[in-house]
């Protein structure tokens, strides 16, 4: 028994060498020569290391006195954690490190991390008293502590505890699987709001935090795949890193009361994102009118992905009652739905008729007969010709301040710019110029995407013409100002704007897709790199995803007019490489009538 003790007690003292030496030159490499804040990482693990080595080594080990075996036990316990926080530190600064370093220090904490491990299970009380048995100072079980003193050791062992799962906790999230609470409606029905879900990790290559050091993502993710990526819509670098990292760490220990990961605005930042696989390597893509369409380098014609459609929900009205009941916003329905919900039926019948009205729009601009545009266009300047007051007198023509299709109805101002293209030759000829530019162009060779928005540039602009030569016409039979707003063909042509610019303004990003990725100056069709993916949520008129930017920018309807309409913009498709990919939602916990394993619709 005695022979066992004493192999107990040597094992114990290499497991501790190890520890401690492992730390030791965890210890060295975090010397930073940069003055600043990675300057800090060296004496945060230097003091906490030199603690431990004391007491670990001097104190216990070397004296064979186990009297402190319970404060080396909080020490090994926490010793990790110090080292990771160092790591964090030596890494926050203006300067990265190279990837050799890099591979040496995390298996340098890996050593730690383990035998911390090993020495807690070593020191378990049954244990330790076996291991200490011939030591000059045997391990005894401490007696048990009564009143005041209890009550004390009780609230500090619960705190010890917390904070252990705390990090624990902690490095499960990063490694193995993590809670995700689902922040908004883009996936809905998969999802809904406040939906919470396990997200596994260990098979989609999860890294040591600020490295690249990890296990390797072998995973080929397929079409409908439901993943949890990071948002490349924020900067995704060095420095955003390590304030992700410390926001964890931070929310851990605060237990969810303090959030640093915001954005430069303050907000918190909607990051990782919960998406679906709808494009995959060796593909180019494009979406019209709600469907999605690909090819590849072996059948160079766009079909329908048919997958695509599954998952695709435009219109929530069509949900069944079970979801809706739980929708908190219809994206089509010109009404919120309230707080008790009484209005719901409203609120989805709205959503339903404004969805047919789009459907609706959407056929008439498919079948909008270009040839007869251009026929009525040419005729409109020649009605204005007529209509002019001076169509040979030179002037200044102040014409509109934007091209940009909402300012240019915005507040009738048509009518004031119909009076100057009365007044000068050079506003007949803009007006020529604006209406048939796009003429020319009519019969250019063009994608399904392309095609539509010229069409929608085409009726847009036939609207304008309209209300131009309507307006010239009142202004010839000497209309007052309010008559000429109150005249029905005027209001006639002004729904049809409105409808145009509900849909240009409000559907459009968010119901199509250019070809993507675009095709190279010489015309070439370019596809989805090997290892990356295009995302998308199931809930397309809601959802902030890889087909927008973050940012508005003013774009051309189409590049086939010279003159063509504006329109504010957030296009801006994009895929990303799968080591963005951090994890896939594997089961529904929350609520508990919707538990279960994540399934493709």
């Amino acid at each position: 028994m005695a022979k066992d003790n004493n192999k107990k007690s040597l094992r114990f003292s290499i497991y501790v060498y190890i520890e401690l030496v492992s730390a030791l030159l965890f210890t060295l490499f975090s010397f930073s020569y940069h003055a600043d804040i990675s300057l800090l990482a060296l004496p945060l693990a230097a003091i906490y290391t030199a603690i431990t080595v004391y007491f670990c080594f001097f104190k216990v080990i070397l004296k064979k006195d186990a009297k402190r075996i319970p404060v080396i036990l909080r020490l090994t316990q926490y010793l990790p954690f110090v080292l990771l926080f160092s790591f964090i530190v030596r890494r926050a600064g203006k300067f990265g490190l190279p990837y050799w370093y890099d591979v040496v220090t995390v298996i340098l904490w890996c050593f730690v991390f383990v035998f911390s491990l090993v020495l807690s299970w070593c020191m378990n009380e049954k244990r330790i008293v076996k291991t200490t048995e011939n030591w000059n100072v045997p391990y005894t079980k401490k007696p048990k502590l009564h009143g005041a003193r209890w009550v004390l050791f009780e609230i500090v062992d619960w705190i010890d505890a917390l904070v252990q799962a705390v990090f624990m906790v902690l490095l499960v999230q990063i490694f193995l699987m993590q809670l995700y609470v689902i922040p908004s409606e883009s996936m809905v029905p998969t999802f809904l709001v406040k939906d919470r879900v396990f997200v596994t990790k260990l098979n989609c290559g999860p890294k040591f935090p600020l490295t690249e050091i990890g296990l390797n993502d072998f995973t080929k993710y397929k079409r409908g795949n439901i993943v949890v990526v990071r948002n490349p819509h924020y900067k995704i670098d060095r420095q955003s890193e390590i304030k992700t990292v410390t926001s964890q760490l931070v929310y851990m220990l605060t237990f969810m009361a303090v959030n640093m990961n915001t954005d430069e605005n303050g907000n918190p930042k909607y990051d990782p994102l919960v998406k679906r696989v709808c494009g995959i390597p060796g593909e180019q893509l494009v979406m019209q009118d709600g469907v999605l369409y690909r090819r590849t380098k072996d059948n160079d014609v766009f079909t329908p992905v048919q997958e695509d459609a599954k998952y695709a929900c435009w219109d929530l009205s069509k949900l069944h009652n079970s979801i809706l009941t739980k929708v908190e916003t219809l994206p089509l329905s010109s009404y919120e739905i309230n707080r008790n919900r009484s209005n719901l039926s409203t609120v989805v019948q709205s959503g339903a008729e404004n969805y047919e009205a789009m459907v609706n729009l959407e056929e008439k601009r498919r079948n909008y007969d270009l040839n007869s545009a251009a026929f009525r266009a040419k005729e409109l300047v020649r009605s204005m010709q007529n209509l002019s007051f001076a169509a040979n007198t030179s002037g200044s023509f102040a014409k509109p301040d934007s091209l940009n299709e909402y300012d240019l109805f915005k507040g009738m101002t048509f009518i004031d710019t119909a009076r100057e293209i009365m007044n000068t030759s050079e506003g007949l000829e803009w007006f020529k110029l604006f209406m048939t530019s796009w003429i020319d162009g009519k019969d250019n060779n063009r994608d399904i995407y392309a095609e539509s928005n010229f069409r929608l540039n085409v009726m847009t602009k036939m609207c304008y013409g309209e209300l131009i030569v309507r307006s010239a016409q009142l202004i010839r039979s000497n209309i007052s100002m309010a008559d000429i707003s109150g005249d029905q063909v005027i209001n006639d042509v002004l729904q049809d704007v409105l409808m145009l610019d509900w849909y240009i303004r409000g559907l459009l990003d968010s119901r199509n897709m250019p070809v993507f990725p675009a095709n190279n100056e010489a015309g070439e069709a370019q596809y989805i790199p090997e290892d990356c993916y295009f995302m998308m949520g199931d809930n397309r008129f809601n959802s902030l995803d890889f087909r927008h930017s973050n940012s508005v920018k003013e774009a051309d309807l189409t590049k086939d007019d010279p003159l063509s309409l504006k329109y504010n913009s957030m296009m801006d498709p994009h895929y990303v490489n799968k080591r963005l990919i951090i994890g896939k939602p594997s089961y529904r916990f929350w609520p508990g009538n919707r538990r279960g394993l994540v399934q493709p619709r």
